[in-house]
């Protein structure tokens, strides 16, 4: 999606349509993660030498934690992504969702990425 959303922004540029992709984190106050499994059956369905790493994955994922997104979260980067001509393509939402786009940024930094 990230992808898609970045080749597709460049190709709207010269029409001044800018492009804006909102990244939620962990939304347990949401059914996000439940339509997109319905959207997507068998997508947690990992090849046998990947289940324990998929499995583990996924299950720290449904464990608790500190920073979540909350749905005001995603209303609030939605609301920026329409309403702010100055706001980056990719604009995270939540406390998680703006810990990890930092992890990452800096991980990127980091390997030339």
């Amino acid at each position: 999606m990230n992808a898609f959303t970045e080749s597709f922004a460049l190709e709207l540029e010269p029409f001044n349509i800018k492009i804006k992709l909102v990244l939620p984190g962990l939304a347990p106050e949401t059914r996000f993660g439940e339509n997109a499994r319905a959207l997507a059956p068998g997508a947690f369905d990992f090849p046998p030498s990947y289940a324990p790493l998929g499995q583990s994955v996924i299950a720290g994922l449904m464990g608790e934690h500190e920073e979540i997104t909350r749905p005001s979260d995603v209303a609030e980067a939605v609301w920026r992504a329409v309403t702010d001509n100055a706001a980056p393509t990719r604009i995270p939402a939540g406390a998680d969702a703006v810990t990890w786009f930092k992890q990452a940024s800096a991980a990127g930094q980091r390997t030339g990425s």
